[in-house]
Order: C-alpha cells, then structure tokens, then sequence
C-alpha cells in the first residue's frame, strides 16, 4: 500500500486577510501549516476545518501540497491508530507546545502530533527520539526529509 505524508503549503482565505494557515507558518517559520498522512488516496490527520480526527477523500495537487513517500511502514498500524482517534477533538492548546513548554494531556491532536504519533507506531524510526506533541508540521518535514 502506498504511504505518503503531504504538507499543505497553500492559502485559505477569510474576509479579513488573516489566515489559520499563515498564523501557523509565521509561528513554526516555514511554509507548511497543515500534514497529512496519504493511504490509497485517502488523507488521514486531526483538521480544525473538521473539527479534529478524520479521514476524507484527497485530490492530489502539488500546487497546494508538497509529498514524502514512506516506505517500510506498517499501515495497518495508522488505520488502528486512526480508528483509536477517530472523532477526537482538535487540540487548540497543544498547538501552543510548538513553543511554549506545555505537557501534553489530552485526547485531543493537532495535524502534525496526529501524524507523528501514527507513523511512530507504524514504525518510522526516525520519529522515535522525538515528541509528537512539540512537531509542527515543518518540523515534522524536516525530521522526514533528512
């Protein structure tokens, strides 16, 4: 099964300007605001759009995206994971771990600490010295990609 984590680079807009998605990027200094785990078209994460952990239906766009396939990855061990989260609430609090030394107690995600947590046990070792609920998603790029 083919495995990807996909990086939203894109921009929402809002009536006054001030995006969700640029406050993020400004905060964790890159360009990504969003991840997502991609399995057989499929995208898995916790959304604030959405009201936390979800899956839906993903329509490939690079424009909007930038990809990282995985491979040696247990998927069956996300979609446990996901069935585990499902319908947990977003974490608006967590959110503020990128920066502030905040302990993580809740069963409520944010995209990157959802994903994190997912691939961590679905066996990417490169994600095991590290905590998922002080990833942002450029950090969560940068730990895949290097």
């Amino acid at each position: 099964m083919n495995c990807q984590v996909a990086f939203y680079k894109g921009n929402s807009e809002t009536a006054n300007g001030i995006t969700f998605d640029k406050i993020i990027r400004q905060w964790t200094h890159g360009p990504y605001s969003h991840s997502e785990i991609i399995l057989n078209g499929r995208m898995y994460s916790s959304s604030p759009r959405d009201g936390g952990v979800r899956s839906k239906v993903h329509k490939y766009d690079p424009d909007k995206w930038d990809y990282i396939k995985l491979s040696d990855i247990y998927v069956q061990n996300i979609k446990f994971f996901y069935k585990l989260t499902e319908n947990e609430p977003y974490d608006w609090l967590g959110i503020l771990g990128f920066v502030v030394p905040l302990k993580d107690k809740t069963r409520a995600w944010f995209c990157s600490e959802w994903c994190a947590n997912a691939l961590k046990v679905s066996g990417c070792k490169k994600l095991f010295a590290y905590e998922p609920s002080k990833l942002s998603p450029n950090k969560l790029y940068k730990i895949l990609t290097t």
